[in-house]
Order: C-alpha cells, then sequence, then structure tokens
C-alpha cells in the first residue's frame, strides 16, 4: 500500500511540473546562444501544435527543423523573427525540444518565452504566466558573464 502512495504521488508530481521550459535558463547579455525549447505532453490526447512568441529584444536568427514536423515563422513589418509554430504530432507521456539560434539583447534582465500548446482534443494551454504559477512561460536570466 504504501508503494503505491508512492507511486501515486510521484506521478502527481511529474504531471504538476510538466511544463513548457527552455534551455539554458542563464546567459550573458549580447550572447550568441542556442537555446532549446522543451515542451512535455503529460495529457491524455496529443499535442499537436506548440507555438512560441520570442521575447522583445532577442533576436532570432534562425529556428530548427524537426523532422515530422512543419515550422510556420512569424515576423514584423521588418522581417525579423518574433515566433514560430511548430505542427506535428507528440503522443501523451513524451516530450520534444525545439532549438533556436539567437542574440542576446544587449542589456541584462529577463528573457520570457511565451507558449501555446494545442492538443488534438482542441484544448490548449497558454504558457504565459509568472514563474511559480501553474502555467509560467519559459525564462532566461540574462548575467553579465555568465555561460
Amino acid at each position: 500500500m504504501r508503494l503505491l502512495i508512492t507511486l501515486a504521488a510521484a506521478a502527481l508530481a511529474t504531471s504538476a511540473s510538466a511544463h513548457v521550459t527552455v534551455s539554458p535558463q542563464q546567459s550573458a547579455p549580447g550572447a550568441r546562444e542556442k537555446y532549446e525549447l522543451r515542451a512535455p505532453n503529460d495529457r491524455k490526447s496529443a499535442t499537436i501544435t506548440v507555438e512560441f512568441r520570442f521575447p522583445q529584444g532577442l533576436h532570432v536568427t534562425a529556428v530548427e527543423q524537426k523532422p515530422g514536423w512543419q515550422a510556420e515563422a512569424f515576423r514584423d513589418a521588418s522581417g525579423n523573427l518574433t515566433g514560430v509554430r511548430w505542427v506535428g504530432n507528440l503522443p501523451p507521456e513524451e516530450f520534444t525540444e525545439f532549438g533556436l539560434l539567437g542574440v542576446n539583447p544587449p542589456a541584462g534582465g529577463e528573457l520570457s518565452f511565451t507558449a501555446i500548446q494545442a492538443f488534438a482534443d482542441g484544448t490548449k494551454v497558454e504558457w504565459s504566466g509568472a514563474a511559480g504559477s501553474k502555467t509560467p512561460a519559459a525564462r532566461v536570466k540574462l548575467v553579465p558573464g555568465a555561460r
């Protein structure tokens, strides 16, 4: 019985912490960086789209082309990449990572990557909340000298 309770608690903890994240979580102002945006699927329905909006000041130069996924870029009036929507199929209890290359803004602070994850059953989760919320945006701290 104790084992079942322990396993159930572990499953709840894993499910509650499954949210969109970015790696690395710390970088230097002005640095060229490869970011990995991780999208887990803790639902019973497949993820069919993951849409990221890039932080203001981050100059994204390229997005990863993933086998089995189609990337649709969003651009501003000047032609700069402001976001991307990846369309594909991510089964339940799996995760995937999407890469991008960019140049950080010259000032320190925090970059916030917002995301919308859509599922085959028609539901969506908007990952744009504050740190510690149920649906936090993925964040990177820009710290001088970081690497």
